[in-house]
């Protein structure tokens, strides 16, 4: 039976009920005595029919989610309470950084407020679709978009598994064609540029805080593992094992992106360099301790200093020009492509696929969930290496002799059969291929290509 009592003379009454066997809470009435005992005997008859089964207790979970705000802002507009706070917390507890649950808030804020949600049952896909529309209008890229939306369906799709709303009701969403707006697609660095660049930071000044030897370790172990910017930056002198067979770095889940513990094999070459570079290094500390937030910035002023370089090793007015305007060693290329810090990562994938190697062990060096990433984002094709390998290929028909004889000048009246491309210059040592750096704009052009003066 339930009790209902005053705190104070002329104050509300209050209803003490049992919810279930051992559990009573207390619920604030009004002042009307009658209308208290009327919402007593509700609360009884509820609590009856919950523990009979007849009404379900997650009808009660789902009406307590719904009455709590999505997010409460405070007055710079910064999550401070509300549901998107609890999802920020869920994101840390699940291992996930600090600075990607901060992004994700972030991105998922910027929706809710565009689309003016601030209960469950506001956050509908065309409110939500209408909000990313809008962060388009604001001139923002394709995949800028897709990104927002994609934190906001996580949102709404842990707001269902977590039990505050019945269903995901942004899971039908899907994005745009980023392929329609690419404006940050990076490029494979060609062998002759990283040797150059490599060198040129081997022995020249710090860069944004960074000594030039550290640097360029840094960029043989960018290219030579495939690693990101923030792997590279957990790995200390415990991480790397040059002396096994073969030799490893290891980067440690908590700081993988797949949140996974990673063992990577690496060349001997650069195990061999890494040994004595590692020595001077403190046990437990950062082998990168220098490098910066903005590695990109940081590789665009290598790669300005290197290309000023290349360009005066010529003498004459004309060569020079040649030089300046060709893509060797631009940051942007004439196509829109940036050889920004990730890139060497582009560039780790797309040599191992022009070395030969077959698609599943490229996708697990390259550590892809699908290789489907593998080869149709990171794997950079050029026209030479097609020419190569449509070379090796057999033959279909027996050629006559005497198209033999006439093949190189095409005078037996048909279509030249194609040569085997010149052998490439070794750009980074042996055992390792060029992949035709310099040629394209500059091909057949002595005074142009990369290397001559």
């Amino acid at each position: 039976m339930a009790s209902i009592y005053r705190r104070k003379k002329g104050g509300c009454f209050y209803i003490t009920y049992q919810a279930r066997p051992g559990e009573r809470h207390t619920v604030k009435g009004c002042k009307d005595r009658a209308a208290t005992e009327a919402l007593a005997r509700k609360l009884e008859a509820d609590a009856m029919l919950r523990r009979e089964g007849v009404i379900d207790v997650r009808t009660d979970q789902y009406a307590k989610a719904e009455a709590r705000p999505l997010v409460v802002r405070d007055g710079e507009g910064q999550v401070v309470d509300g549901h998107l706070a609890d999802y920020h917390a869920a994101l840390l507890a699940k291992g996930v950084t600090r600075d990607h649950a901060d992004l994700v808030r972030t991105r998922a804020n910027k929706v809710l407020r565009l689309a003016k949600a601030e209960r469950i049952s506001q956050l509908s896909p065309s409110a939500v679709q209408g909000a990313v529309a809008a962060v388009r209008e604001k001139g923002l890229s394709l995949a800028t978009c897709n990104d927002t939306l994609r934190a906001i369906k996580q949102f709404s799709r842990w707001l269902w598994r977590d039990g505050r709303a019945r269903e995901d009701v942004l899971v039908h969403l899907t994005g745009y064609n980023v392929a329609l707006d690419r404006r940050h697609d990076r490029r494979a660095l060609t062998d002759e540029e990283l040797a150059r660049l490599i060198a040129a930071a081997e022995s020249g000044p710090a860069v944004m805080g960074m000594a030039g030897p550290d640097r360029a370790m840094l960029y043989r172990v960018a290219v030579g593992t495939g690693f990101r910017a923030n792997e590279l930056r957990s790995l200390t002198p415990e991480s790397f094992d040059v002396d096994a067979d073969p030799p490893m770095v290891t980067v440690q889940a908590a700081y993988s992106k797949h949140r996974r513990k990673d063992v990577q094999p690496i060349r001997r070459d650069l195990a061999y360099l890494l040994g004595p570079w590692l020595a001077a290094k403190q046990s437990g500390r950062s082998v990168f301790s220098g490098m910066p937030d903005k590695t990109a910035k940081m590789m665009r002023k290598d790669l300005a200093e290197v290309k000023t370089k290349w360009v005066e090793e010529v003498k004459s007015p004309e060569a020079r020009k040649l030089r300046l305007d060709s893509d060797f060693l631009e940051y942007r290329d004439s196509a829109g492509r940036v050889a920004d810090f990730h890139a060497l990562r582009h560039t780790y994938v797309s040599r191992l696929v022009r070395s030969g190697a077959n698609v599943k062990v490229a996708q697990e060096l390259a550590r892809h969930s699908t290789p489907i990433l593998t080869l149709g984002r990171y794997a950079h094709v050029e026209v030479l290496d097609q020419t190569r390998a449509l070379a090796a290929l057999p033959s279909i028909d027996v050629v006559p002799a005497h198209r033999e004889a006439g093949r190189a000048t095409g005078t037996d009246g048909a279509v030249p059969l194609p040569d085997d491309p010149p052998p490439a210059r070794n750009c980074l040592g042996k055992g390792q291929r060029s992949n035709g750096a310099g040629r394209g704009r500059l091909a057949g052009r002595g005074v142009g290509s990369p290397g001559t003066s």
